[in-house]
């Protein structure tokens, strides 16, 4: 007879529900330990649950990958030389700095997954017509107050040759965190009144600033948005 395991967060995750009293110490256990189906159901009887609520990772235990843009224009060795370097630099950058430091040494550790995506031109001059991508992608990472790591090649006279950022699940596991769908009102036979159309924008703005907590919070919907102008290099 085979019989049914999965962790507790797996089973809590096919079930759609989520634990509101989940304690720091029990972490570890709930997201990594094995159990048997019935395991599961004796441990959920002194748990809060909230029914059709996905359950929520913490942050140790979200899965990481680190993305990066590359010029369009190098070869595709050069292209993994170039973000190599960068991830060093990146490792090197969050010495000491904490949470940070805890989630690459955990992404380094057991993640490892490295996405190389085009990102265009390299020129470092804001003011030419032909600022390149490269550097405006890494400004809006910048502005946005996404942590990353930049590396510029020697040999080709200094020039932006990769920048690179963690990412975790939340941004590119699109099947498991839906992207944000607004209400609509649709219409019969008469326009929706302007009173109609306040009360919807109202709650589609409380509606999608409690899936942006979901996702992980705006530098997560940024990064969102951002991965789907970038293609693999």
């Amino acid at each position: 007879m085979i019989v049914e395991t999965n962790t507790r967060y797996g089973f809590c995750l096919d079930a759609n529900m989520r634990i509101l009293d989940l304690s720091t110490s029990e972490e570890h256990d709930y997201f990594t330990e094995e159990v048997t189906k019935e395991e599961f159901l004796e441990w959920l009887t002194d748990k809060r649950v909230k029914p059709n609520s996905m359950p929520r990772k913490t942050t140790m235990y979200l899965e990481y990958r680190i993305y990066g843009i590359v010029p369009y224009n190098i070869s595709g060795i050069q292209a993994g030389i170039q973000f190599g370097h960068a991830v060093v630099e990146y490792q090197q950058n969050t010495r000491g700095m904490g949470e940070i430091e805890e989630i690459y040494n955990k992404w380094a550790q057991k993640d490892k997954t490295f996405i190389i995506c085009n990102g265009g031109t390299t020129n470092e001059n804001p003011n030419d017509r032909w600022y390149g991508s490269m550097q405006q992608r890494r400004d809006a990472l910048a502005e946005a107050g996404i942590p990353f790591a930049e590396f510029r090649e020697p040999d080709l006279n200094n020039a932006l040759s990769a920048v690179v950022f963690l990412v975790d699940e939340r941004v590119w596991a699109r099947e498991l965190y839906k992207k944000f769908e607004p209400e609509t009102i649709p219409w019969s036979r008469s326009k929706p009144t302007d009173k109609q159309l306040a009360e919807l924008e109202i709650k589609n703005t409380k509606n999608y600033l409690a899936w942006e907590e979901k996702i992980g919070g705006s530098k997560n919907s940024f990064l969102r948005e951002f991965l789907n102008g970038l293609k693999l290099a």
